[in-house]
């Protein structure tokens, strides 16, 4: 159920995963039938609790109930079953989880509208408090981790994220296989724009050296000359009127003045003879400017003609090269957008090649490492048995040493007697004076030979063996001295490398303490530390934090708390030197569900490498565990039946050598249990 609530506010999951308790762990089928079978023939690997839909009871809150409360909560209280939402067939299903319960946003509200006469509805607030009109307060400290039904609405967020950055990928890649076949278009249209461009550029070559053009230009070269013969034509005009207007007047002085001017007239008639030759002369000339301006015209006519139609092809190739010029730029654009895409999902896919790259050689520096470990240990191990076998040794040495003086103090009584003066007094030979002794043994030896023959010679001999014995018993002495002094010398590193060790294991098992606390009791923590101005010799205490804010006494715990505490202490222990098989008797007997689940999941997180034997009557157990025995009176004898979860299955196939968790539910039988 849990995974088709939607929550509406994600600040209301704590108050509403209270209010539905164990109901969200429970399986919705459409119908009883499908329930029934499932039950048959489903292979179920553990207990669970079917709800279907049409047989379901989905009590609901009275509209008085919900309108006192709103008035009395002044708008602090809501129905549970407004806060989450589903598809409409699974409504029933939602009622029969929430709709008997009020979530209120404190205590004190949810105090009085559950013990109010209008309103007698079990309130629970949004730090968790379950308020019960029968009187029945559950509340207080709970789980650090996050609740079920938020962990399981961020789960939907993201796979909705998820679903739209796949959909966003898919998108990505459909436009990078249209790209394919855009960039081929795209290359084949570059080509053509290529050849385009080529041709034009020989037409307009092949149009400069053509005839048309060389008419272009000689039609220009007469268009100038044409200019300059009708300017030559309107100065020949102008000089012909001038000339016209001075026959006129030599004519009229010619009338006027009469034979006294017949020379004058004569020359006059020259320059007119001659003038009228120069008019023709003009006149043909500009009757043959007025052919070559006409031989010019046709052919300019005909050289525009040539020019407008090879404008025109001009035309349709510069619009065909703008043409596929502008789809070439589309297609740049087109192609550079997918590129950038390209680039981003190949830049995503560089970063996570690399991050698997950095983990793999983080997992390799840490083999790398846990084999220079295990290698250390293995020396450390030699180093050991090393001094354990010279240890037994020095200890038989000195033995042997304590034996020999025994011996010598049984032979010799003196021994005994003068054995508390040993390096003092007589036996004090830290200022004796060698060349002193010597002259003195040189006047012993004078005398001697003075007094031969009137000393006993035996007691000389007597008296050298007793010196021999004596400087025996020195050198062993000092033999035993000398071993003494390398036993204390092994004691002392021997205490030192148990100093050493006691404060590894210390040190150890406090982190296993602390891990396995933590993970019994989210949010709190654990110590183990020395007494206030002891050492770790001295002894241990543990302290306690819940918050942050350590405890000044234990004292202070719950019953439940204490045995999550020694629990946690036990197995810590345990944890140092692990043993391959565990057995555990109701430890969760006095624990809540959420606490009884953390304890398989600390088994399984902690002791992966050992076998536990758990007996338990709570389901929560049973989550971690891969092979369950359960005890049930069947026919009036107890009988046991043994399941091996999925969980165990999958481990069995995936993980050989693995350790395993084995959980045994006794159930309590009335009756003739003995």
């Amino acid at each position: 159920l849990a995974r088709l609530v939607q929550v509406k506010d994600p600040s209301t999951t704590l108050a509403l995963e209270v209010a539905a308790g164990s109901r969200l762990y429970q399986v919705v089928v459409d119908d009883a039938s499908t329930a029934q079978k499932l039950l048959e023939k489903g292979r179920l690997t553990q207990r669970v609790t079917i709800i279907p839909l049409d047989k379901v009871y989905a009590p609901s809150l009275p509209s008085s109930v919900v309108n006192a409360a709103d008035r009395m909560g002044g708008g602090k209280a809501k129905p549970a079953l407004e806060l989450v939402g589903s598809a409409d067939h699974l409504q029933a299903a939602l009622k029969y989880a929430f709709g008997t319960s009020l979530v209120c946003q404190d205590a004190a509200t949810a105090r009085r509208l559950a013990f109010s006469r209008e309103v007698s509805t079990r309130c629970v607030t949004l730090d968790g408090d379950d308020f019960n009109p029968s009187g029945l307060l559950t509340g207080g400290s709970r789980p650090g981790g996050r609740c079920v039904l938020a962990t399981l609405h961020d789960l939907a967020a993201a796979e909705a994220r998820l679903d739209a950055a796949c959909a966003k990928l898919a998108s990505i890649e459909s436009q990078l296989a249209a790209t394919a076949g855009t960039q081929a278009e795209y290359n084949r249209l570059r080509q053509e724009v290529s050849l385009a461009s080529h041709s034009l550029s020989l037409l307009q070559e092949r149009m400069a050296c053509s005839e048309s053009a060389q008419l272009a230009a000689s039609v220009a070269a007469l268009s100038t000359e044409l200019a300059e013969s009708k300017q030559a034509a309107e100065a020949a005009r102008a000089k012909s009127k001038e000339v016209a207007a001075m026959s006129k007047n030599l004519e009229r002085e010619i009338a006027n003045f009469g034979k006294e001017q017949g020379a004058r007239l004569q020359a006059a008639k020259e320059k007119l003879k001659a003038a009228k030759a120069g008019v023709d002369r003009c006149r043909k000339a500009l009757k043959a400017a007025e052919q070559q301006v006409a031989m010019a015209n046709a052919e300019r006519d005909a050289v525009g003609e040539e020019r407008v139609a090879l404008q025109a092809k001009i035309e349709a190739a510069t619009q065909a090269v703008a043409a596929l010029k502008k789809e070439e730029a589309e297609l740049r654009e087109s192609t550079a957008t997918s590129r950038v895409a390209y680039e981003g999902v190949v830049a995503q896919l560089d970063t996570r090649k690399k991050r698997m790259q950095e983990s793999d050689e983080e997992i390799a520096g840490h083999r790398q490492t846990a084999a220079r470990l295990m290698r250390a240990i293995q020396e450390l191990d030699v180093e050991m048995h090393k001094i354990e076998k010279k240890s037994k040794a020095i200890a038989e040495h000195g033995t042997s040493c304590a034996e020999f003086a025994a011996k010598v103090e049984k032979d010799y009584s003196w021994v005994s007697v003068e054995k508390a003066g040993f390096g003092s007094g007589d036996y004090d030979f830290s200022n004796y004076d060698m060349r002193k002794s010597k002259r003195d043994y040189a006047e012993a030896e004078g005398r001697c030979a003075e007094l031969k023959g009137r000393v006993n010679s035996k007691a000389l001999d007597k008296l050298e063996k007793a010196e021999s014995e004596y400087n025996g018993l020195m050198s062993k002495r000092q033999i035993v001295d000398n071993d003494r002094q390398c036993i204390l010398q092994v004691i002392e590193d021997l205490d030192d490398k148990k100093k050493v060790a006691m404060k590894d294991t210390w040190h150890k098992v406090n982190g296993f303490f602390s891990s396995i606390f933590t993970t019994l009791l989210p949010g709190a923590q654990a110590k183990l530390v020395p007494p206030e101005n002891q050492t770790f010799l001295e002894g241990l205490e543990v302290k306690v934090a819940f918050g942050g804010v350590w405890k000044e006494s234990l004292t202070e715990l719950s019953g439940g708390q204490r045995s999550l505490l020694a629990l946690s202490l036990l197995l810590a222990l345990c944890r140092f030197q692990p043993a391959p098989l565990y057995i555990l008797d109701e430890v969760d007997a006095a624990l809540d569900l959420n606490h009884t689940q953390n304890i398989g999941s600390m088994i399984k997180a902690h002791f992966p490498q050992s076998q536990f034997i758990v007996v338990s009557l709570k389901e929560g157990m049973f989550n971690n565990a891969n092979v369950i025995f359960r005890t049930k009176f069947v026919d009036g004898v107890s009988a046991v039946t043994r399941t091996v979860t999925q969980r165990g299955r999958a481990e069995q196939q995936q993980q050989k050598g693995r350790s395993n968790v084995v959980a045994a539910d006794t159930r309590r039988v009335l009756g003739n249990a003995n």
